[in-house]
Order: structure tokens, then sequence, then C-alpha cells
């Protein structure tokens, strides 16, 4: 193995992020640390960004290395990184197949499965542990006792986590340039600028002989806290969430916002895979001149939060600072997560009349969406007599119901259609078409489900009390 004769700091580094294991320390030359960082040479980024190559071969076989995992999430701290993104790539030990059906079947008794995969649909990539903290431990000087693993399905029967990548993507760290601090065993590397005059920086840290990665980050966000900050109503041209209420007023959302940018926090993504960061509650906030007829996705800013109290992720749209940023603030995590809320809007007195049918109904739906559906109990939210004028000897009242799953945070998994959560976790809008309880002369009848209700109210697309008795659901129907 031919002598490398550099300076004890990026020989160090080569070292420690990108020799073989095999290979023995070679001869050095030392050099006085500087008091000052000093640039990074064009030999120095060279061999930087050949320790950082995202692939390696072997047996004409092109694989992921394992240092590029630590560049596909952005963090401040390397223990704050994300552990699912860090897994999705990794050069794992081995694809299950026929011969794993033990290990395959302990992994789909795992809570949460199929996880949207079929068995078979996809590779299901094993990583045990001992791959993992090698590779934690080589280039960052941690383990997985370190990190928040809980994101990646584990067996520990096998003491290995399982991904389902079918793709190949692995992270990438260009070096343009850095600096070093050779006195405080430190190092900032760079890569070139984007569009938007942010880059990417990995920090560096020395322990002892070692060089470890400290952190990952994308300077947009840096852009992106300022955009935030600074953040006037002025700038806000529309608003937009997922919910029955309307939402704030500029200005109003534009102080929550300032106040929320004030406290950034290092959390990873909030994710669509059934886990408690899952998004649920969203906000979209369009920055354009006010009363313009459209606002662009490109200039929105998009605010989501799920069930971890008080996190609110941000992100904007091409025109913005590309990246994303989690803020901890109760004020504005408490607006978006209720913005479904929506007081109960119960006639006690019109309910009581029809108590029994009304119940019957909405037993039936729960006999209907319950068991693999997971919907457990339901509660009454409306009941309302409609304001229309009717030739019929009947009236209509628009009832609905909210329904609640064993535990309630599985609620958000079982949404489909127009079926939303409230703050509470309980989900509305199972019946799709507007629902009314109907009485004729006075007595309940049965209730009426109309997939495209008329301004006229329910009762103008009938013109008999012949017709509408025979449009009615009863106890004892399908529905």
């Amino acid at each position: 193995m031919k002598k490398v004769w550099m300076s004890l700091l990026l020989m160090g580094l080569v070292l420690s992020l990108a020799a073989c294991a095999d290979r023995t320390t070679p001869e050095v030359q030392t050099t006085p640390p500087s008091a000052e960082p000093r640039p990074l040479t064009q030999e120095e980024i060279d061999r930087v960004n050949e320790a950082f190559s995202p692939l390696v071969e072997q047996d004409g076989v092109t694989y992921a290395a394992p240092v590029s995992c630590f560049f596909t999430c952005y963090y401040d701290d390397v223990k704050n990184l994300d552990f699912a993104d860090f897994l999705y790539y990794f050069p794992g030990d081995g694809t299950l197949s026929a011969e794993d059906e033990a290990e395959s079947d302990a992994l789909k008794a795992l809570p949460g499965y199929p996880w949207g995969n079929s068995p078979g649909s996809v590779p299901t990539h094993r990583i045990l542990r001992a791959s993992v903290d090698q590779a934690l431990e080589r280039y960052a000087g941690i383990t997985s006792a370190d990190l928040d693993t809980s994101g990646v399905p584990y067996l520990e029967e096998y003491d290995a986590w399982y991904t389902f990548t079918s793709d190949f993507g692995p992270g990438c760290f260009v070096c343009a340039g850095g600096q070093v601090d050779e006195a405080a065993g430190t190092a900032l590397l760079w890569t070139d600028e984007g569009e938007d005059g942010s880059r990417i920086e990995l920090a560096l840290g020395k322990d002892g002989e070692n060089w470890h990665i400290r952190s990952h980050r994308n300077t947009a966000s840096d852009k992106l806290l300022e955009l935030l900050a600074g953040l006037e109503g002025e700038h806000i041209g529309s608003v937009r969430w997922y919910g029955p209420n309307d939402p704030l007023e500029a200005e109003q959302l534009a102080d929550l916002i300032r106040a929320a940018a004030a406290h950034p926090v290092d959390h990873p993504d909030l994710t669509l895979n059934g886990s408690d960061t899952d998004i649920i509650w969203t906000l979209d906030c369009y920055l354009a001149p006010k009363d313009q007829g459209a606002y662009s996705e490109d200039d929105a800013l998009h605010l989501q939060v799920g069930l971890e109290e008080n996190v609110v992720e941000v992100f904007g749209g091409s025109n913005l600072p590309r990246s994303k940023v989690h803020l901890e603030d109760e004020s504005l995590y408490q607006l978006i997560r209720t913005s479904c809320d929506t007081p109960d809007d119960i006639d006690q007195e019109a309910y009581a009349a029809c108590r029994e049918l009304t119940d019957a109904y909405y037993d039936a739906r729960l006999a209907q969406v319950g068991g693999e559906g997971g919907f457990v109990s339901w509660e009454l939210t409306c009941f309302r007599e409609e304001d229309q004028a009717s030739a019929l000897d009947a009236k209509a009242y628009t009832i609905g119901a909210a329904f609640r799953t064993d535990p309630p945070e599985r609620a958000p998994q079982l949404l489909a259609g127009g079926a939303y959560v409230d703050s509470q976790l309980r989900v509305h809008g199972l019946d799709w078409q507007a629902t009314y309880l109907v009485t004729i002369g006075s007595q309940p009848a049965g209730v009426l489900r109309l997939g495209e209700p008329t301004d006229d109210g329910p009762l103008s697309h009938f013109d008999s009390v012949e017709a509408l008795r025979a449009a009615l659901w009863t106890p004892g129907e399908e529905l």
C-alpha cells in the first residue's frame, strides 16, 4: 500500500471515513495545528469526495456505500438523523426468500403490517443490527442505541430491521469547498450553492485520532426560517386548510407563524407510514398579492402536523427556499390540529322524539364499518331541521355522527374519501352522502341519503309521500 504524505488532519479524515477496514495506517507527516481555520486544498477536496463516494462495486455489482446513508436526510445532530431514511438504501444482509418463511411470518405479525404492501410484492431487505452499528461507529462514533429506531420494522429474535425499498437512490454529498480548524479538531465541508443561494454543509469533529460526522444541514432551512420570521399579513394572499371551518385572517396567521419561527427544532420528517408522527392536519398559505385571482403552489407555504404535540412541519413551493423546517409551538400546532373541530349542532328536543330511529341507523352504520374497519363506537354530532318549504306532510333533519376507533390513534389510518378527523381523533364524514332523518305526519319514518342534494332541500326530490317512503331506509333493511 502506497504512503500518502499529507497533513495529519486530512489523513485522519480519509482513514476514518474512506479507508477499507483491512488497511493498515500509513506513515504520515505531522504539522503543527494552525491557530486559524484554513481552507481545504483542491487535493483535499478530491480526497474527501473519494471518501464520500456513494457507490461501491464488488464482483461486478454496484452497491450503495454505507457512508451514503448519512446523506439521505438532514440533521443538526447526527443522533437525531431519521433512522428510516438512513436505512432506506442501506446495503443490507440479504433479501427474504421462500426459505425464510418463519422470519417472514414473524415480520407479518408485527403491528401495522403490511404497511401497504402485500407479501412478495416488493423485496424485503434484512439489515442486521451488527451491520448498522458497524457503519454508525465507523462514520459517526455512535451506535443504534443512540438513535430513535422506532420508525422501522424490527424483529428482536433476528436482531434485524427490515426495509422494502425497490429502487436505488443512495444519498450523495459532493464537496466543493471547506475549512478545517486544526486546533479545535473540527471541519466544515460544503457543496456548491444552489439557485436560491443555499448549500449543503457537513460538519465533522475529531474523537481522538478519528474523524466523525456531526451534522448534515441544508442552509436553505436558514433561509426558510428567515422568510417565516419576517412574514407579514400583507405577504399572504390566500389561506386554505382542509376542514369545515374558515381559516384565520392573514394578519393573525402571520403573527402565529412569526412567533413559531423563533423555535426551530431538529426533528425527523413527518411521515405517512402509520406512525405517531403521521401528517393528519394541514394548512396551505399562498404568498401572493391580495385579491389575486389564482395562487401558485410554487409560492405556497405548506404547514402540517400530526399526533406529536406542538411540532409543526413547514416546507415551501419551488419558488421558495427548498427546504423543510420543524417548529415547536403550541399555538400554531393547536390552530392546525383543531382546524376540523366544530361544535355539535343538536336539537335535543327533536332528537329525543326520533332517538330510536336515529340510533338504529348509526348502530347499523357502525356494524357496517366496524370489525376489520376498526370503528368501535359513534357519537351524534348533528340533528338539525332543514329550513325548507314542502307540500308534503313531512320534515327532514340533517343528521351526522363521528366514529371512534380503539385505540384512538388508529383513526387517521382509516381515512378515505371525504372523511376527516377532529382534534379528538373522531372520524367525521363516513356518510359521504347528505343524510337526513325524515318524519311523516310528525312520526319518524326513515333515513334518507342523497348523493346530490339541491338548494331546494331534500324533500324537493319527491312529489308524493309514497315516493318519499320508498326512498327511506328503515331498521332491518340493508344499508
